[in-house]
């Protein structure tokens, strides 16, 4: 159609009738072989929306690089609908983790956020910029694929799983929930614009239920893509370049994984937060772990950190932690209880538990 319409104004008009035409490939089965009603391997949209919906179908055009031959099949379809179930559990996440949050009473100034916070706001601005110019290319592929690396590794792998404890037993209104409700609002409120096209009904359902700035359209499709910018706005220049020591820290994080794993698999510890994970490093790496000790024990999920200065490279070693373990946070801690009114659980979680009586009544 697109050959026809061309020649058609081209001679009556003498101009193309479409600024930009893009083309496909043919469409392939699992053995390679082209679909086609006389080889009886076609799979019909209909099915592939009865059996996984219509945002798997979506999704998987999405995937493909449609400029050339692609493959259909059960087992691809099956995998991307485990990948699109990714995706909408990280919205599931972030709604679950913002029902008390209103973005005009108790966001935190970017200024003040917390440093892994500032972090994954710079890593989302550098995903939205990304995703902008692959959409101007139509390069959905690479849109996609983006998202769904930054969905299941920077997110789930890290910030999410490093974000639990504040979350969960810090008290609702401290600063340091506040921080991490920040900046996964802002992270919320950018992918599902950016996913809009891709996941259609998906985000218009995440956005009937997300508090939206004053103005926002009722619908995420009249709402226009996210600005790079609007991520880190507030950001100072300082916060960005330390935000390159999390780059760094993250390698340190992988193999104190590793070795967490191991001492699980050997039955030494039942989970990471009955460790205590000493670090012995070397000149380069050991003043920024130092700089760094008040947040390793979040970062690595475990309840203990210490430190030396000496070994070539980094060397990991885990220990028990020292303590008991608070029934609150499920950390091993040395001052379970020094506060009277709660015996049976540590420090932290006892001034929570306070703030928490005292906004109840």
């Amino acid at each position: 159609w697109f050959q026809i319409s061309l020649l058609i104004g081209v001679g009556l008009r003498g101009q193309s009738p479409f600024r930009e035409c893009l083309t496909s490939g043919w469409t392939l089965d699992a053995q390679g072989r082209a679909m086609s009603k006389s080889l009886g391997n076609v799979i019909e949209p209909e099915k592939v929306i009865k059996k996984f919906g219509a945002e798997v179908l979506r999704l998987w055009v999405s995937s493909v690089e449609y400029y050339e031959d692609v493959r259909l099949s059960d087992t691809i379809l099956e995998r991307l609908a485990d990948a699109y179930r990714k995706l909408r559990n990280t919205f599931r996440y972030a709604l679950g983790n913002l029902g008390d949050f209103d973005p005009a009473k108790n966001a935190v100034p970017a200024s003040e956020l917390f440093e892994i916070d500032q972090w994954i706001l710079i890593r989302t601005e550098e995903l939205v910029r990304k995703c902008l110019g692959w959409y101007a290319e139509y390069a959905f592929h690479k849109v996609y694929r983006a998202c769904y690396d930054f969905a299941t590794i920077d997110l789930s792998s890290i910030y999410f799983d490093v974000l639990k404890d504040r979350l969960y037993t810090s008290a609702p209104d401290s600063k340091a929930r506040r921080s991490a409700q920040t900046a996964i609002y802002r992270i919320n409120y950018a992918l599902v614009r950016l996913l809009a096209p891709l996941m259609v009904f998906t985000t218009d359902e995440v956005w009937s239920d997300m508090a939206k700035p004053s103005g926002a359209p009722e619908s995420v499709h009249m709402a226009e893509f996210p600005r790079p910018e609007e991520l880190t706005e507030g950001l100072p220049e300082a916060a960005r370049q330390r935000s390159a020591n999390w780059d760094k820290l993250l390698p340190v994080r992988d193999q104190v994984l590793k070795s967490l794993e191991t001492a699980r698999q050997e039955k030494f510890i039942g989970t990471g937060l009955e460790a205590r994970v000493h670090l012995d490093a070397g000149a380069d790496l050991y003043p920024l772990l130092e700089s760094y000790r008040a947040e390793l024990p979040s970062l690595f999920i475990v309840s203990q950190v210490s430190l030396a200065n000496g070994a070539e490279g980094l060397a990991v070693k885990v220990e028990k932690a020292d303590g008991s373990k608070c029934e609150r946070c499920w950390k091993y801690r040395t001052d379970i209880g020094q506060d009277g009114d709660f015996p049976t659980i540590c420090g932290s979680c006892a001034s929570s538990v306070k703030e928490l009586l005292t906004s109840a009544g």
